[in-house]
């Protein structure tokens, strides 16, 4: 039977590849204490041009982060680099490790979402990983709810998406998984984290970073159940 979907073939597997890089990007920015070359791409303006690429996402949260971003690079004009990063660092340790505000958890699945004991999530978690057959990076001796682990999981499942497009097997199967992580996983939590940062994050780039983490998980969920429910006509 003739595949039928939204793209097919090569720009399946394109797609599928800037979704990765995108979800690459968001691993990146949040996972590593600020250094020297985030902090040359940020001065450089490196981000909004790489999500340029991804206007035609049409999110008002991902254009609201944008331009948080775009601000925060003006800002920076004359600053002292020991003294930007100094900044950023505390402020991403604030995020991550939940020290900023009593509303802030770190980023963990167990610790957000609803009638779960942290315990039983990260089981269900690694459970998920199995099933399909991937292993997230965990190197960093994370949790398997971490944030960035779950964001490095749907990184892997595009990369494999990307291979299907092209091999023709098992294309739905990877689809399926990426709809059911997000649906019940990592897009069922990830959003209220954001907002929390959103809210309380001392620096435009971590809350621009927010809007645009939960603003693109927003749309890559209606992406996946658009094209899951066209490639099983």
């Amino acid at each position: 039977m003739r595949r039928k979907s939204v793209v097919s073939g090569k720009a399946g597997a394109d797609v599928a590849s800037g979704r990765a890089a995108f979800y690459e990007m968001l691993v990146t920015v949040f996972r590593w204490l600020p250094d020297p070359d985030l902090l040359r791409k940020i001065v450089k303006g490196d981000f909004p041009d790489f999500l340029v690429r991804f206007r035609e996402l049409d999110s008002d949260r991902c254009n609201s982060g944008v331009r948080l971003l775009n601000s925060y690079q003006s800002s920076l004009q004359g600053r002292i680099d020991e003294e930007v990063l100094m900044e950023l660092s505390v402020d991403r340790t604030r995020i991550v490790r939940g020290t900023g505000h009593s509303d802030l958890k770190p980023p963990y699945e167990g610790l957000y979402k609803r009638g779960k004991a942290a315990g039983e999530s990260v089981l269900e978690v690694i459970r998920f990983y199995r099933m399909a057959g991937l292993l997230p990076d965990m190197n960093n001796q994370e949790s398997a709810d971490f944030l960035f682990v779950e964001l490095d999981f749907m990184k892997q499942l595009c990369l494999r998406e990307q291979e299907k497009w092209l091999d023709d097997g098992g294309l739905r199967e990877t689809i399926t998984h990426e709809e059911k992580f997000l649906e019940e996983h990592l897009g069922k939590w990830a959003g209220d984290f954001c907002r929390e940062v959103e809210k309380h994050a001392s620096t435009d780039f971590y809350r621009g970073f927010s809007l645009i983490l939960d603003g693109f998980l927003t749309v890559d969920k209606k992406w996946l159940t658009r094209l899951s429910r066209q490639i099983k006509e």
